[in-house]
């Protein structure tokens, strides 16, 4: 989601309104300064009622249109509120402040500007003061959306980051390798699939670097790979069930979400013949569920701890949703929001089964 769009204007507003209050006598009804400023006074004056009551009265509905229809896909809607209640209001509040002010300064001996022309005056003032305001407005969610597209790819690398460190470190290298060098005299046809596996966990992370979403059949081929390479070395011991409909396999979430899920669960609880490990992940309610039985270690293991962070801030800037995590004395669940499905141009990765 974006930030909150403000704009402090007091000062804008201290300078802003006496300027265009004197310059509106100027400009549309044919005063001029040849008899000196004094003598432009009362009109200037007039004149600034007329536009601190526009100015003040619209800034209100401005804001109050804006809180109600925050959205950029709201803009339509935002902007047709917007000009009824702002031209109502103007129109309501020029007859109201020239009958108050013919009632309390009458004098037949000056020549007043017709009505049209005092209306069509105020709503040019309301127009230029609701351009300024959404100018100001769209020039901020820019450079929120310039602010946010740069901390998303911030994010993103950091993933990379931590997922290439967690499988090239020494303990992963090790780990792997000495699985394959168990597999390969006993079957030379799984240390083969087993290479063409590991190779394709790190080709995955290779091609999602530039991408903030992906679908989950992208990462869900990426997580296959990976849960055959835990597979092969944990066995028996460790248990991974894999329920995701085809019918949300087009939806995306942020990439490497599910590994990294996997790769918290299994270096944070206890694997063993006596205690294995079940991994499920399936979707309920629109969210993906990572869950797994709680059996932590007793010893600490090395992390950094900026996994499940990483992700819940990178879904902070794309969905509406938060990331929710469940722990009770029995299990530990992580659930991701699924985003809406979508092609934008350039995200389509080339993974086969």
């Amino acid at each position: 989601m974006s930030p909150p769009i403000r704009f402090d204007d007091r000062l804008f507003r201290l300078f802003g309104i006496p300027l265009i209050a004197f310059m509106m006598p100027l400009v549309f009804f044919d005063h001029s300064l040849s008899e000196g400023a004094r003598a432009l006074t009362p009109i200037w004056l007039v004149s600034l009622l007329h536009t601190w009551i526009y100015w003040e009265g619209n800034r209100v509905i401005y804001f109050q249109t804006r809180r109600r229809f925050p959205l950029v896909s709201q803009t339509h809607r935002r902007l047709t509120w917007l000009m009824v209640l702002s031209v109502t209001f103007t129109l309501l509040a020029c007859f109201v402040i020239n009958g108050f002010l013919d009632f309390c300064l009458p004098n037949p001996n000056i020549k007043t500007p017709s009505t049209f022309t005092k209306n069509a005056t105020s709503l040019i003032l309301t127009g230029t003061c609701l351009a300024i305001y959404e100018s100001v407005y769209y020039f901020r969610l820019l450079q929120a959306a310039l602010l946010e597209a740069e901390q998303l790819k911030k994010e993103n690398l950091q993933s990379q980051l931590e997922t290439l460190k967690n499988q090239v470190n020494p303990h992963f290298l090790f780990n792997s390798l000495n699985t394959l060098a168990s597999i390969i005299p006993e079957d030379a046809d799984l240390a083969v699939e087993f290479v063409q596996k590991l190779s394709k966990v790190y080709r995955y992370i290779l091609e999602i670097r530039d991408l903030q979403t992906v679908s989950l059949k992208e990462e869900l081929t990426a997580l296959k790979a990976y849960t055959f390479l835990l597979q092969i070395r944990f066995g028996e011991n460790l248990n991974i069930r894999i329920d995701l409909p085809d019918e949300h396999l087009t939806d995306r979430l942020v990439p490497l979400s599910l590994q990294m899920l996997l790769e918290n669960a299994v270096k944070h609880n206890i694997i063993s013949t006596q205690k294995p490990l079940f991994i499920e992940v399936f979707i309920e309610k629109e969210r993906v569920i990572v869950r797994n039985n709680l059996q932590r270690k007793n010893q600490p293991t090395d992390s950094t701890g900026l996994g499940l962070p990483n992700i819940r801030n990178r879904y902070q800037l794309l969905a509406s949703q938060p990331v929710d995590v469940i722990v009770t004395t029995q299990a530990f669940a992580v659930s991701l929001p699924l985003l809406p499905a979508r092609t934008p141009a350039g995200e389509q990765l080339l993974i086969n089964d």
